[in-house]
């Protein structure tokens, strides 16, 4: 299942919270965490300003306290628990699986639960909300709709043909009259 997995797992960019006006890039990828600084000020001169970056692997990014409450400073507490359940091997398959296997998927929900899907994530809400999405949802749907009456109506004439075979096979025996004057 891994297989499904692209090499970069999540990427978000923020500027950090006053004072500092310092941008920030956080990238996950399958093996390791990545964090560019950009320090922003407004000093002139020949010193140029590189970007810092931080590689660390998984497991010591979630043995990192440090590093984690400066990600929940400048990305927030949702990032960082998402940040957490990613670098623990905790992935999100679903929103990572092809747009055409979900649509399938999608199209054997109801109204209100492609309604209710929709609400889930960006992703599902740019995805729901699309024409393109609902053609398609609707030819998959008419399609289903037909097959099941094509199977229901061999089935219905299979039993139908069973139960008159069995009718004939099962007639009752007549009873010999005996005559009694």
């Amino acid at each position: 299942m891994t297989s499904l997995l692209l090499d970069v797992l999540y990427e978000t960019y923020s500027q950090a919270p006053a004072p500092s006006k310092d941008f920030h890039l956080f990238t996950i990828t399958k093996t390791e965490i990545i964090w560019k600084s950009w320090s922003i000020t407004l000093r002139t001169g020949p010193r140029a300003a590189f970007p810092r970056e931080t590689r660390k692997l998984h497991e010591e990014f979630v043995m990192n306290e440090h590093q984690q409450k400066q990600l929940q400073k400048v990305f927030g507490k949702n990032v960082l628990e998402y940040a957490l359940n990613l670098c623990s091997g905790h992935y999100d398959f679903l929103v990572r699986m092809p747009d055409d296997l979900l649509i399938h998927i999608f199209s054997f929900l109801d109204l209100d639960d492609i309604r209710q899907l929709s609400k889930t994530c960006k992703k599902f809400q740019k995805m729901c909300n699309s024409e393109e999405f609902w053609e398609k949802i609707k030819t998959l749907q008419n399609k289903s709709a037909f097959d099941i009456k094509r199977v229901g109506l061999m089935v219905y004439k299979k039993l139908i043909n069973f139960h008159q075979n069995n009718n004939h096979q099962r007639q009752p025996k007549q009873r010999r009259q005996t005559a009694f004057f």
